[in-house]
């Protein structure tokens, strides 16, 4: 998983070690996770080739 940390009172991406500072002055941090590969839109489908390979 590939995280993002963004503070939404200063309007940018910021970096983990950052977000102690960034909530002690009062901001509101919010992240984001990606996984780093991305499933296909129905994963059920995937299921069903796979079975009928067999």
């Amino acid at each position: 998983m590939n995280t993002r940390w963004y503070c939404t009172d200063c309007e940018t991406e910021i970096d983990r070690e950052e977000i102690d500072d960034h909530e002690s002055e009062g901001h509101h941090v919010k992240g984001m996770l990606r996984p780093e590969r991305l499933l296909s839109n129905d994963p059920w489908t995937l299921g069903n080739e796979v079975s009928d390979e067999q």
